[in-house]
């Protein structure tokens, strides 16, 4: 019967490999470390001027349905619950790529803001938002800004870091639509912009 013989692994590698175990240890420490050290809060400003006055605009604000016009919203599979318009109108979704979730108007003020609230995964995250419509001479001054507090979670806090642009980014595409859907009238009438890549 042959006998096995188990090789011994050479001290040089075997302390290259602890090394290396150890590096990468140190490395996914920091990594978790800082991501908890990172601001779990993040708040997004953007405006844009539409040569409207504010209840030209306010309809586009005020209706959900009306979001799928000029918002991501009308990429994503989902469904509207409660009112048509203000308080308690609501979408909700469960997508694959997004997760399942729901936007709710908390707030209407004709023709001057609206408040609403985006919960994700059951609340596991949660978005606040406003968008306010400031008469301005010869039009309106529309400013969109979202506040969002992620937790201590280490992945969401790197997430954040990037959030301000990320986010920044499609709240001002969003406005830029609005304003070019405002100028052809009222919501629900023919899109007149080219629909998102």
């Amino acid at each position: 019967m042959a006998a096995f013989r188990v090789s011994r692994i050479p001290p040089t590698v075997a302390r290259r490999g602890a090394l290396a175990a150890g590096i990468l240890a140190l490395l996914a420490a920091l990594f978790v470390g800082v991501g908890i050290l990172l601001p779990g809060t993040v708040e997004v400003t953007r405006s844009v001027e539409i040569a409207a006055p504010p209840g030209d605009i306010f309809p586009f604000l005020d209706d959900l349905d009306a979001w799928t016009e000029w918002t991501p919203w009308g990429d994503v599979e989902s469904r509207l619950e409660g009112p048509p318009t203000g308080p308690g109108a609501r979408r909700v979704w469960d997508d694959p790529g997004i997760g399942s979730g729901s936007l709710t108007i908390a707030a209407s003020r004709p023709p001057h803001s609206v408040d609403y609230v985006v919960e994700v995964e059951g609340g596991a995250i949660r978005f606040e938002g406003t968008i306010t419509v400031e008469a301005r001479d010869g039009g309106s001054l529309v400013t969109w800004s979202e506040r969002a507090d992620l937790g201590w979670n280490p992945l969401l806090g790197w997430t954040a870091l990037n959030m301000e642009e990320s986010q920044g980014r499609q709240l001002q595409e969003s406005l830029e639509r609005l304003r070019e859907r405002v100028r052809t009238g009222q919501p629900g009438g023919p899109t007149a912009f080219p629909e998102p890549a």
